[in-house]
């Protein structure tokens, strides 16, 4: 924000645009880099904003995922002991089974 204040104190003071005007840096080149400071700001703003929600709809994701883990591995358990017999149908599950 220091930026913003320098460029706001630049911007209505005559003095600093005299010398600024040396360097060849007019009131509308202050005026397009206050614009371009808002913009960057809002979209600063924005970034945040999703980053967050990125943040969090991965924790949830997560979450869902070690659930559906957890079922997996109980449902797995029980088709090994369901299906001794015909260890073919667990291979179809996609478990390896020893011969």
């Amino acid at each position: 924000m220091a930026s913003r204040t320098k460029l706001t104190d630049a911007s209505t003071d005559t003095d600093i645009q005299t010398k600024l005007s040396r360097l060849k840096i007019s009131i509308d080149d202050l005026n397009a880099a206050n614009t371009l400071i808002t913009e960057l700001e809002a979209s600063r703003a924005v970034y945040l904003k999703e980053k967050g929600e990125s943040q969090d709809a991965t924790k949830i994701k997560d979450a869902a995922i070690g659930k559906i883990d957890e079922w997996m591995s109980e449902f797995y358990a029980v088709a090994r002991i369901g299906l001794e017999d015909n260890p073919q149908l667990l291979e179809a599950l996609g478990k390896t089974v020893k011969s």
